[in-house]
């Protein structure tokens, strides 16, 4: 590794999908913005990981691998945290992209609003169905009802100290990151909205084993649009827009009530002091850790021992 000290500190935590891990780091190879590290932690990995990230052969690129699998991102993401040196600290899930002003976008708006934690827009393509706009938030400020991925996420280092670590799934109601953007928000520190389309986010709970299957053809596909196509990104945003101008049919008229009255009650809750994550596991009786165990089936890997 480099001497000189980055700016930005990127934490990708990846498990056995040495494929699609690639995409991500091409996207940050591709980044605007130079001063920047690359902490792969792999969560016991053992396929060829190792193998794929070393013939990057970059300096500022480097590989851990924890001796067994933890079964999610929170003890990957917080040992890259030990291991930061930057000012900043990113996260991108080995399965998504960013566009190469990702870190330019957030950093700026970082510095010049003065931000503790900044977070940008992004895309979530879903097969067979419109693609999903996420980040947008009313005002440019986080409110937790809305579902903002790690991949979006630029903060000052510092944060991890005030906030804690992220917690395993075994101690949470929603998903680590979640939790952890939770108790960020309660803590009342800075959170502001870069308003720049700029990460593209596959959820894996919208693609059935894909961790058994492996499938990386759709990253590599978006991959290829965003460094060949210069107006790929305002072509998204178009496909976006004109979705929402679709006439709706029954039964998505159906779907947009149940929304409505799902959002009505997170604004309920809200206004109580309680937040829709706890909501929705107080009215569901919903086990700490479920909704993890319920994205791996769907991933297609083994359920996780409480």
């Amino acid at each position: 590794m480099g001497n000189k000290t980055p700016t930005v500190s990127v934490i990708t935590a990846t498990y056995n999908r040495s494929n699609v891990l690639s995409c991500a780091i091409k996207s940050v190879l591709q980044s605007t913005f130079s001063e920047w590290e690359l902490l792969i932690i792999g969560d016991g990995c053992t396929d060829d990981t190792a193998q794929v990230v070393g013939a990057f052969a970059d300096p500022r690129i480097q590989f851990s691998n924890l001796p067994e699998n933890f079964g999610e991102q929170s003890k990957p993401n917080n040992l890259g945290a030990s291991l930061a040196r930057g000012r900043y600290l990113a996260y991108l899930n080995h399965d998504d992209l960013w566009f190469p002003d990702h870190l330019a976008v957030a950093v700026d708006c970082l510095e010049g609003k003065k931000a503790d934690f900044v977070f940008t827009l992004g895309i979530s393509p879903r097969p067979g169905k419109s693609s999903l706009l996420l980040g947008a938030a009313p005002g440019g400020e986080y409110r937790p009802t809305i579902h903002l991925p790690a991949s979006l996420w630029v903060f000052r280092r510092e944060l991890i100290e005030t906030i804690g670590p992220w917690r395993s799934f075994r101690e949470c109601y929603t998903y680590p990151s979640q939790d952890w953007l939770l108790r960020l928000w309660r803590s009342g520190a800075r959170i502001q909205m870069a308003p720049q389309l700029t990460v593209i986010h596959f959820a894996s709970g919208h693609r059935r084993d894909v961790y058994r299957t492996r499938e990386f053809a759709e990253n590599a596909s978006y991959l290829k649009r965003m460094c060949s196509e210069a107006d790929f990104r305002q072509r998204e945003l178009l496909n976006l827009a004109l979705d929402l101008e679709q006439p709706s049919s029954a039964l998505e008229i159906t779907s947009l009530l149940r929304r409505a009255t799902i959002n009505a009650a997170k604004r309920l809750g809200m206004s109580l002091g309680i937040t829709p994550i706890e909501l929705i596991g107080y009215i569901s009786g919903r086990r700490k850790g479920r909704m993890l165990q319920r994205l791996r089936q769907q991933r297609g890997l083994p359920r996780l021992s409480h």
